[in-house]
């Protein structure tokens, strides 16, 4: 098409974003790059050369660049900081546009020359405090924070308007903060953290500083309207606003516009010449003008407005204005030049102008129908599937139709971008449809007539709307339940949050097998400073179960390990140790601030509510949940485990970050098979099991210890959960490493000559205890028992066996010994001066042995005995009797149950006839 050429950043197969960033770590940014290449994609419009002139010498306000996302505010920083750091390479700019438009005030704006410029993109939050990135960045910034700092008592919570200006009379600075509203609306603002009012105290002090000392600041900020907090304060010194929206005639500012467009698009639209473009265009113009009935007087304004919108016809630039521009999700001119250099890419060189009929919905090649989708609400979509419905319908009932209908495709393509519209707009009258399909050759009226009723007739949702012809679903569940969920009015409550939680659990935890073994816990968009609030109470810390929690990150944490150590530190008071965070992949927003996800997250929620009522929203509810599923499966590639804790820094804490190669409900179990086989030491875990057998320690209060972090910056030992650490405390006892006391009931240790796996099978069931009760499981040395292994049925100190005696099978109660309450160690008080002879223990004196007896008693009475005859767990008896005055034969056979193993016992008893 007339050699036209697009940039070389439109020319891959995927189309490169067209934002444009200050800096960036690979160097490519725009304040990053030399003057003249960015200055070469950049067009003067009205607002550039305003700011260029605001930021000038002699200038004495601050300058509010005003536009929502996407509209060039972060081009416009970028010029303005050239036009300050690079003033020969503006000037020289400004000249070539001003023999190019024919206008000298361009190449006479007068430019500043010798200030330091800072710019930065604050959404990035690479700095939590404005003054922050001044002083880092400012040559004398390090004298002057250390000055501040080293003020002590008398140091304020924000530099002063002093510092400040002793900084800038060192080296005046011209300061461009992009996305300032995006950062500060991000803020906190508590008694423990009020840095938004410090962030609006501090821009206070550049306002006045840069409105009373033009020569020392200049301060340029970017927000997103001018209603916000984050101008507020700016405004009071009556800055200079530089808004996209305002200012100029209507047809100077689409000109102005359009113009930045094509420069944008092409490196070599203004060398085609205007005679060659009128040649191309003179077919399609002049039929316009027939088919649209243009006044006389009228027709050399329209031509103009074609020969300035080449290579696309003005009615297509200004229908994707105001369709494309109103979608939910469009992102203004940014979108807009992404979907015109998919169109001339695909169509360029095929048509001498591009037009609404070059959309081809049918042509996936293309890529235009995605694109459009990814910026357009749910009725483009659904108009678009109907549309390619019809499309298909048309080829099937006609059989002929290459010849009958030989512009469908176009015809077709062109009313569902024209049927976008809201409004009355929607909908084309024929004669722009026959305007759209021609090109170079005049399409007769007649042969169009009978085309277009062919595709009409054999169409199920085109309808006739007075004139106007428009593509239409007046009952579509799935309009109806998008439009519901991008209605953000209808969840003020929360709910699509609260949903979207709930399915980022559920991705997790979705098998019943992870949901008994793990506590998956989705964290708020608010984690770092309220993480509990707005959750169920069973899932707050102090709620928690035996289950391994996972706590489910909304976002990348920058400084990982500074951010989870403190926030282990201030939200986790116990069980810091036992924590896994699921990290997303790195680059992904908050989730709870994807729109993306919520959109979807509502849609199921309103799908479901309605599924009752049509089984077609029921079919939604299984897609968006799909979808929605599919989606957060995706998400998450990393978890992260403690390493190293530092309490009194938490800074200064590790954190075993691990990639994950599974996805949804597998991600536990890969958790916790990386944990065991590449995290977990058995060495470190076998040294802290022996040191608690030395200590006498009981294996409660070893399991409390290891789901702490280690002090004194040690490795952290996993936590693997309760059973699995019991089970390697049986390990090390099957090995012959220690001996378990049983609360008294029974030792368990290896058998001399005993395998380990023998050993292993037979001692695992007995560590059965759970809760409390392992309080009472103490672990010793092997020494500590006999070496020959196997039970014995003693009572070690300080614990007592279960009520009901040896025999009774009751519930464990501990006892006091004499001498001291549950815990002390026992004291032996004088034998019973006046035991009866005989007795349930039997023998008597003699050989070096004291008889005891007692009467008949309770076992928990009998128990107290035995202690208070000074018997201890390593004291031998002999000639042990137990009378049994009478019992039932199944108290009997409880009884025998009950017996130790590795013992041999005499039984006679006297059975009563019936």
């Amino acid at each position: 098409m007339l050699g036209l050429k697009l940039r070389g950043e439109f020319l891959g197969r995927r189309l490169q974003g067209t934002a444009i960033e200050l800096s960036n770590e690979s160097n490519t940014g725009a304040t990053q790059v030399p003057a003249q290449n960015f200055l070469e994609i950049t067009y003067p419009t009205l607002d550039l050369l305003k700011g260029i002139e605001a930021v000038g010498p002699g200038q004495g306000r601050p300058v509010v660049v005003i536009g929502e996302r996407g509209l060039g505010k972060s081009h416009l920083m970028a010029t303005l900081y050239h036009a300050v750091h690079d003033p020969a390479s503006t000037k020289a700019w400004l000249g070539n546009w001003s023999v190019t438009l024919n206008d000298p005030k361009i190449g006479s704006i007068p430019l500043r020359d010798g200030m330091l410029v800072l710019g930065e993109s604050l959404h990035r939050h690479r700095y939590k405090f404005l003054w922050d990135m001044i002083f880092e960045r400012h040559p004398h910034g390090t004298y002057i924070k250390g000055k501040w700092e080293g003020m002590g008592s008398a140091k304020t919570d924000i530099p002063s308007d002093q510092l400040i200006l002793e900084l800038l009379r060192h080296t005046p600075t011209m300061l461009l903060l992009d996305e300032f509203q995006t950062w500060y609306d991000s803020l906190t603002n508590s008694k423990q953290t009020p840095w938004k009012s410090w962030a609006f105290n501090f821009i206070q002090i550049l306002s006045e500083i840069a409105k009373e000392h033009p020569e020392l600041l200049v301060l340029v900020v970017s927000v997103r309207n001018g209603t916000s907090d984050a101008y507020q304060q700016i405004h009071r010194v009556n800055p200079v606003q530089v808004d996209f929206r305002a200012g100029g005639s209507p047809d100077k500012i689409q000109v102005d516009r359009r113009r930045m467009l094509l420069h944008r698009l092409f490196e070599n639209r203004l060398q085609i010449t205007s005679p060659a473009i009128e040649n191309v265009l003179a077919t399609h113009v002049s039929e316009y003008i027939r088919l649209m009935n243009v006044p006389a007087g009228e027709q050399d304004r329209k031509q103009r407005d074609f020969l300035e919108s080449w290579p696309f016809s003005p009615h297509l630039l200004q229908l994707l204005e105001d369709q494309v521009l109103v979608a939910t999700d469009a992102q203004e001119t940014r979108d807009l030049i992404r979907i015109l250099a998919n169109l001339f890419k695909s169509r360029g060189d095929a048509t001498p102008v591009l037009t609404s009929a070059d959309f081809k919905l049918d042509d996936d090649t293309t890529g235009i129908g995605a694109l459009l989708d990814s910026v357009a609400n749910q009725q483009h979509r659904s108009l678009r599937d109907k549309a390619l419905r019809n499309l298909t319908s048309v080829v099937e009932a006609v059989p002929d139709h290459a010849s009958k209908a030989p512009h469908l495709q176009e015809i077709v393509g062109a009313l569902w971008l024209r049927s976008i519209a809201v409004g009355n707009l929607a909908g084309a009258d024929p004669a722009i449809l026959q305007a759209d399909i021609t090109k170079t050759k005049k399409v007769d009226d007649n042969a169009f007539q009978v085309e277009l009723a062919t595709i009409i007739e054999n169409s199920f949702n085109i309808h006739q709307d007075g004139t106007r012809l428009v593509f239409k679903e007046e009952e579509n569940p799935q309009a109806k339940v998008m439009a519901s969920a991008r209605n953000d009015r209808l969840f003020t409550d929360g709910a699509d949050l609260a949903q979207l939680a709930k399915e980022v659990r559920y991705v997790i935890s979705g098998t019943e097998e992870v949901a008994r073994n793990f506590r998956v816990i989705a964290l708020p968009r608010s984690w770092q400073t309220d993480p509990w609030t707005g959750l169920e109470e069973s899932e707050h810390p102090d709620q928690w179960d035996d289950r391994l929690p996972i706590l489910v990150l909304p976002e990348e944490p920058d400084r990982l390990h500074e951010r989870l150590g403190r926030w282990v530190k201030d939200h986790m008071q116990k069980r810091r140790n036992t924590v896994r965070f699921l990290l997303p992949r790195s680059g992904f927003t908050n989730a709870f601030y994807d729109r993306d996800l919520i959109i979807l997250a509502r849609a199921e929620m309103k799908a479901r509510e309605w599924g009752n009522q049509n089984a077609e929203y029921r079919k939604l509810h299984a897609k968006y949940q799909s979808e929605l599923r599919d989606i957060l499966r995706k998400r998450f590639d990393r978890f992260a485990v403690m390493y190293r804790w530092n309490f009194s820094d938490p800074s200064k804490c590790e954190f075993h970050v691990e990639a994950l190669r599974e996805q949804g409900s597998k991600i536990p179990d890969a958790i916790e098979n990386a944990l065991t086989n590449d995290l977990f030491v058995p060495e470190d875990f076998q040294d802290l099991v022996l040191d608690a057998a030395n200590s006498n320690s009981s294996v409660g209060k070893l399991l409390k210890e290891l789901q702490e972090p280690r002090p004194s910056g040690q490795d952290c030992i996993p936590w693997l959960g309760e059973t699995a650490m019991k089970e390697r405390i049986i390990r090390l006892c099957a090995r012959g490493k220690v001996a378990i006391n049983l609360r008294g009931m029974e030792y368990l240790q290896a058998l001399a000559g005993e395998d380990e796996d023998a050993a292993w099978r037979r001692l695992r069931p007995k560590l059965a205890f759970t809760g409390r009760q392992l309080d009472e499981v103490f672990i010793l040395p092997p020494s500590a028992v006999p070496s020959t292994g196997g039970s014995a049925s003693v009572t070690p100190p300080p614990l007592v066996p279960p009520v009901g005696g040896l025999f009774d099978g009751g519930a464990p109660a501990p006892t006091p010994p004499v001498g001291g309450a549950i815990g002390d160690p026992p004291v032996a008080p004088a034998p019973d001066p006046t035991p009866p002879p005989g007795g349930i223990f039997g023998g008597g004196a003699g050989s070096g042995r004291t008889p005891f007896a007692s009467s008949a008693t309770s076992p928990l009475n009998l128990i107290g005995k035995v202690e208070s005859w000074g018997i201890g767990p390593a004291t031998p008896v002999k000639e042990v009797t137990i009378k049994v005055t009478a019992a039932t034969g199944a108290q009997l056979k409880e009884l025998l149950k009950k017996l130790p193993d590795g013992m041999t016992f005499e039984l006679s008893l006297d059975k009563e006839g019936n």
